[in-house]
């Protein structure tokens, strides 16, 4: 997919601000022109897009359907079209963090604030699997607004590329439970790879070769890293599930919500 520039225009409304490679497709940060002559006095309104070539869409998937995103687990969009090949979902005023970014900047995170998000982002997963939704479990693709995690892509599942082998074509059609395990399982270890990256401020490594969690953070509980340690299993089926991980976490006391982290925002 060919980025746009700095300065070029998404359907002579949307100024491009800054481009960044997505998860899947580009996300763009742009500033949203006025539509009279006049112009605008103050400051012109930002919003974020994101753009994904339509010919990773499977055919037949109405495009109104991704409008209808659960509003808890994901940020609402404000529209969506398709212009030049292209399908662009506009975002509403986005304020929070991206995970990414915090963890780039706070590694590694207190015990509380780990629990905080691993919470809220199993619990979203849980929600959207019943809605036969899917979203990428990815620091990139998720917003930390203090009070919860939200995810920024995602939609019905199989119609949009989400694993790994999906890049540069669109998801096969194949039996919905079977995908449902696989994507599932891909969830499972990305949870794992997010939880052990939080604790210990390192990337785990392939194959499921690297130190346990204990290593460096004693005080966290031996059955959160049997967890995490599980869930990067090399094997998708020795990996638990995300109800083992919201069975675990929902039981904890309540975490410290971790807020004023509040860096990413649209006007």
């Amino acid at each position: 997919m060919k980025m746009k520039k700095k300065g070029e225009r998404i359907r002579d409304l949307y100024r491009v601000l800054q481009a960044f490679p997505f998860i899947q497709g580009i996300l763009y940060y742009t500033e949203v022109e006025p539509q009279t002559a006049q112009g605008s006095a103050g400051p012109l309104p930002t919003r974020f897009l994101h753009g994904l070539d339509v010919r990773l869409v499977r055919k037949g998937l109405d495009f109104k359907q991704i409008l209808k995103r659960d509003r808890n687990a994901f940020f609402p969009l404000q529209g969506l079209f398709v212009e030049k090949g292209f399908l662009y979902q506009v975002f509403g005023r986005l304020e929070g963090t991206l995970l990414a970014h915090e963890l780039y900047r706070s590694v590694p995170f207190t015990g509380r604030e780990v629990v905080h998000i691993l919470r809220s982002a199993s619990g979203h997963l849980l929600r959207i699997y019943q809605q036969d939704l899917f979203t990428v479990v990815h620091p990139q693709n998720m917003l930390f607004t203090g009070e919860s995690v939200r995810f920024l892509y995602g939609g019905p599942s199989g119609f949009l590329p989400k694993l790994g082998g999906e890049q540069g074509r669109p998801p096969k059609e194949a039996n919905p439970e079977e995908r449902k395990r696989k994507e599932q399982a891909v969830d499972a270890y990305s949870l794992g790879a997010l939880a052990y990256t939080m604790l210990t401020g390192k990337t785990p490594s392939p194959g499921g070769n690297m130190p346990s969690v204990r290593t460096d953070r004693e005080e966290i509980p031996p059955e959160m890293e049997r967890l995490v340690m599980y869930s990067l299993h090399p094997n998708p089926r020795s990996r638990p599930r995300i109800e083992d991980w919201w069975g675990y976490l929902s039981h904890l006391p309540n975490a410290q919500e971790a807020q004023g982290r509040m860096t990413l925002r649209t006007t």
